[in-house]
C-alpha cells in the first residue's frame, strides 16, 4: 500500500521523533474529519501542542483532531464507530460525531533519550536528526508492515528546513538507509521530499492538505510523549492528551493485550541512546504519572 509519511518532533526528555503514516487511498477521508473539525470549532489557526495553553477554540479543535487521529489509526473497526468531538452545540453541550471509516493510519514514535548530546563525532545538528530519523523510521516500517500489508513511501513530508539550518537530506536519510524487508520501499521520485514550512499561513508553506498532516503530526507527537510521562508540566497538555494514553494503556499491557485490539500493529514506540560508540535500543516506558487527569472517553 501507498503511505505518504509526516515528520514532525519534539525536545522535551529526550528528542522524539513523530512519523505519522498516511495511505494515499485514505487521506483525503482523513482530511475530511479534520477540516469538518476546523469547522465545527471555528478555528483555522495553526496548531501544535505548544500553542495549546487555555481552553479555548484552539483546545477544541486539537481535542477534536486527536480523537479523530486516534480513530484514523485503527487497523480495523470491528463494525464499531468511534466517537469524535465535533463542537460546541449553542447550549454549551458538547457534541459528537462518528467516525465509521477505516483510514489505516500508522505512527512511529521513537526518541533519542540524551537529546542528541551524545552524538559528539557526527558533523551538524542536521546530520544527528536524519540519522535518528533514519534508524526510527527503518524499524517502525520493518515492525508494522508485513507480506499481507506492504508500506511503501509514496512522499515524504518534514515540518520545515530552517531549524536544521539546510535542507533535509535525501543522501543521508534514504540512500543510507540499507537493505529494506521485502514488504517495505521507497519511492525513487526525485521530488520525494518536501521540507517546507507546515504553517499554511505563509506563502512558502507545503500545500494546506499536508500542512494539516503536518500539525496533526505535531499534535501526535507531543501527546503520545505526554501519555507517557514525558511532558511539560502543563496541566492542559496532560488532559489534552487522554485520547492517546487509552493507546498506551493498552500498549503498555503487552502483546496479548494489542494482538485482540482495534489498534494492534498501527503504531510503535522505542527509545535508542549512545554508550561507547554503539548504539542501544530499548522500551519506551510509561512514567508514572498521578498528576494525568484520568478523563472517560467519551461512549
Amino acid at each position: 500500500m501507498d503511505y505518504e509519511l509526516y515528520h514532525d518532533e519534539s525536545q522535551v526528555g529526550g528528542y522524539w521523533h513523530g512519523i505519522l503514516l498516511v495511505p494515499t487511498q485514505g487521506k483525503s477521508k482523513l482530511l475530511g474529519y479534520l477540516h469538518a473539525a476546523r469547522a465545527h470549532t471555528h478555528f483555522d489557526g495553526v496548531l501544535g501542542i505548544k500553542h495549546i495553553r487555555v481552553r479555548n477554540e484552539a483546545y477544541d479543535c486539537a481535542d477534536a483532531w486527536l480523537q479523530t487521529a486516534v480513530a484514523s489509526l485503527m487497523s480495523d473497526n470491528k463494525g464499531w464507530a468511534y466517537p469524535v468531538f465535533a463542537g460546541e452545540a449553542y447550549d454549551g453541550r458538547r457534541s459528537y460525531s462518528f467516525f465509521g471509516d477505516v483510514i489505516g493510519a500508522k505512527f512511529i514514535l521513537f526518541c533519542e533519550r540524551d537529546n542528541l548530546q551524545a552524538m559528539a563525532l557526527v558533523p551538524d545538528y542536521g546530520s544527528k536528526v536524519e540519522i535518528t530519523f533514519r534508524m526510527g523510521f527503518k524499524g517502525g516500517i520493518h515492525l508494522l508492515g508485513h507480506f499481507d500489508a506492504t508500506i511503501h513511501i509514496a512522499a515524504m513530508h518534514f515540518d520545515g528546513h530552517q531549524h536544521l539550518l539546510r535542507h533535509v537530506s535525501r543522501r543521508r536519510i534514504i540512500e543510507r538507509i540499507g537493505a529494506l524487508r521485502e514488504y517495505c520501499s521507497i519511492s525513487p521520485r526525485p521530488d520525494l521530499i518536501d521540507d517546507r514550512s507546515s504553517n499554511h499561513q505563509r506563502t512558502d508553506s507545503q500545500a494546506y492538505d499536508d500542512c494539516q498532516l503536518l500539525q496533526l503530526t505535531d499534535l501526535l507527537v507531543g501527546s503520545f510523549r505526554t501519555a507517557l510521562g514525558y511532558h511539560t508540566g502543563r496541566r492542559i497538555h496532560k488532559t489534552l492528551a487522554q485520547p492517546v494514553r487509552s493507546l498506551v494503556n493498552r500498549y503498555v499491557r503487552g502483546y496479548a493485550r494489542m494482538r485482540n485490539s482495534r489498534w494492534f500493529n498501527s503504531f510503535c514506540m522505542s527509545r535508542c541512546y549512545l554508550a561507547g560508540g554503539k548504539w542501544f535500543f530499548e522500551p519506551l516506558e510509561c512514567l508514572p504519572d498521578p498528576g494525568i487527569e484520568q478523563l472517560p472517553l467519551p461512549l
